[in-house]
């Protein structure tokens, strides 16, 4: 079931659905992960066929694509060329003086502080240990706005010119392994393993709303975690869990999990 929250995503999707029945690709939007999760969810219970993609693969935030039934299903943009169907994910690449460090919410505020609308952009990526440079990912109309328009990033003067996503850098995806044991494979047993608190305080957590579960706010401590899935614990962070199994010799579940940095 999803939520009365998603009612404008799905609107959206039934629109994208509607261009793909007419033998186009219903082009829609960048997508949050959450936005992305429950878009996959809606449009494989219609049997829609769809594409995920944001310039790279792994990004975070993905345009959504709906695809007529004359297309194969695709896990890349490169397939749709096949059709002549260009899939409009660019990219700019922005670069500073680096007298300053900066911060992917310095780019954010600096993009979006041009009344850009965060629908039409991609990931962020920066670079270097002052942050001097980041590549932007967008549609191609605010790729000419970005290299037209975008002269500072907080205070730093800015360089931008196009850039062909293919040739950007992609910076390694940084994690922290976890590893414990826990009594059993419930919510509030694997909460309290991944951000170290008290069973008690892992309930706590769970119980008023402070955790997902594959993007999805889950109340119940003794819902079962099952690998691999995601877990967000406001406050502490988001854990990818690898699993939780085979049981040690006193009956408790080994759990192997990483937590985004």
């Amino acid at each position: 079931m999803i939520s009365e929250e998603f009612a404008p995503l799905i609107a959206r999707l039934d629109d994208l659905r509607d261009r793909a029945e007419g033998g186009s690709v219903g082009m829609g939007d960048f997508l949050s992960p959450k936005e992305a999760h429950y878009a996959e969810m809606y449009l494989r219970s219609v049997g829609a066929r769809y594409l995920l993609w944001g310039g790279y693969e792994d990004a975070e935030r993905r345009r959504v694509y709906v695809l007529p039934d004359y297309m194969e299903e695709a896990d890349r943009a490169e397939a749709l060329a096949d059709y002549g169907f260009d899939c409009d994910v660019c990219a700019v690449l922005i670069h500073t003086d680096g007298y300053r460090k900066l911060s992917h919410r310095d780019y954010m505020g600096s993009v979006l502080g041009l009344g850009v609308d965060r629908a039409v952009v991609g990931d962020i990526l920066v670079y270097g240990e002052n942050g001097a440079e980041a590549a932007v990912f967008c549609t191609s109309a605010m790729r000419g706005f970005f290299v037209a328009e975008l002269a500072k990033i907080a205070r730093e003067k800015a360089r931008v010119r196009e850039i062909d996503p293919s040739e950007i850098s992609l910076p390694e995806r940084r994690f922290s392994a976890v590893s414990d044991t826990v009594a059993s494979p419930r919510l509030d047993c694997v909460v309290g393993a991944l951000c170290s608190l008290s069973r008690e305080k892992a309930r706590a957590a769970v119980v008023s709303g402070l955790v997902e579960l594959d993007y999805e706010c889950e109340e119940r401590p003794d819902r079962t975690v099952s690998a691999p899935c995601l877990v967000s614990v406001r406050g502490y962070g988001k854990y990818r869990v690898l699993s939780v199994s085979d049981k040690t010799k006193k009956g408790r579940f080994r759990l192997s999990a990483e937590k985004y940095l």
